[in-house]
């Protein structure tokens, strides 16, 4: 034909239709659905046009359009077996430059109407729901609200320990079943949150873990719309009881640290793991204090404080 598709446009399109029914990061989901390795998938993200095959397997599972996908327009309806002047014209066009155009001009009608019945066999497994991924927070590890330990040298790291601030913005999504989450709630005077439904989030649960060992994510669209990036941690002891108990849920998001008086999680520096407190700023230093009246309030200077976040909902489960 006259008119050249663009591979680049085309490819622009698919990066679309993943990130609205997959995420920003949810090449390796999306790849799943459409029987492609990951690896694979990515290649042709980045700068290859998938093949036929390929893109009648995007459009089965995204609801999208061929012609859309292939060109970026919507297609037009026609009434009364009727060909627009403009598409007979360049059908017309193009037979003239090019006979043997027609071979291909036939081929791509009858994937036109494949498509036009395939369309119509999707299954409702196919259309993406409220349990997408783009709306699941990752569950990185747990939290001590209990006892603060350090590490006596420097030399005392076993080999191969990953730093919970490596695996905030990294995740990975699988097949998963759902649990009912319970009381979701949160410090209404220390900042202005949305108050969130026990209804509106749910527990995911992995059937298999990723490379980091997640394999329990938040599933709440409030939470995941509002505050993108966010994470969960799980509580460890009773140091917080009765406002946090162990087996919590704590929500944290990097980019919200914790004010004075706050329920946070903090990191110190040679700490093992972070720990559960509340905290108050005294000058250069930090009181981190518990809420059973078992454990004693700890005073650091400031300068040891690696980083601490704001827990910003609290979910126990049922």
């Amino acid at each position: 034909m006259s008119e050249k598709l663009d591979d680049k446009s085309i490819v622009a399109r698919i990066r679309q239709l993943r990130q609205e029914h997959a995420g920003k990061r949810g090449k390796a989901i999306f790849a799943k659905a459409l029987g492609l390795s990951p690896s694979t998938y990515n290649y042709y993200e980045k700068d290859r046009l998938p093949p036929i095959n390929v893109l009648w397997s995007i459009c089965r599972t995204t609801g999208a359009d061929l012609q859309w996908l292939l060109t970026g327009e919507k297609a037009v309806s026609v009434g009364n077996d009727a060909i627009p002047d403009p598409l007979h014209q360049k059908i017309v066009q193009c037979l003239r430059h090019d006979p043997n155009a027609a071979v291909v001009l036939q081929s791509f009608l009858d994937l036109l109407l494949r498509k036009s019945t395939m369309e119509k066999e999707v299954s409702p497994e196919a259309v993406p729901d409220e349990t997408s991924p783009r709306h699941w927070l990752p569950i990185l590890g747990r939290t001590a609200a209990g006892f603060i330990q350090f590490w006596q040298d420097e030399g005392d790291k076993l080999p191969g320990i990953t730093e919970l601030s490596e695996l905030i913005d990294r995740h990975k999504q699988s097949s998963h079943r759902r649990l009912p989450a319970g009381r979701i709630s949160h410090d209404a005077a220390q900042l202005p949150l949305p108050a969130i439904a026990d209804s509106a989030a749910s527990l995911i649960q992995l059937t298999e873990v990723n490379e980091e060992g997640i394999c329990e994510f938040i599933d709440c669209d409030v939470i995941a719309d509002r505050y993108p990036g966010s994470f969960g941690l799980r509580v460890d002891g009773d140091s917080m009881a009765p406002r946090l108990c162990e087996g919590d849920i704590v929500i944290l998001h990097p980019d919200m640290p914790a004010r004075d008086g706050m329920t946070a999680v903090v990191k110190l520096r040679d700490q093992i793991g972070t720990s559960c407190k509340i905290v108050r700023f005294d000058g250069d230093r930090v009181h981190l204090i518990a809420s059973s009246e078992r454990y004693d309030t700890k005073i650091y200077p400031q300068e040891q404080i690696s980083w601490a976040l704001a827990v910003l909902w609290r979910i126990r489960l049922s």
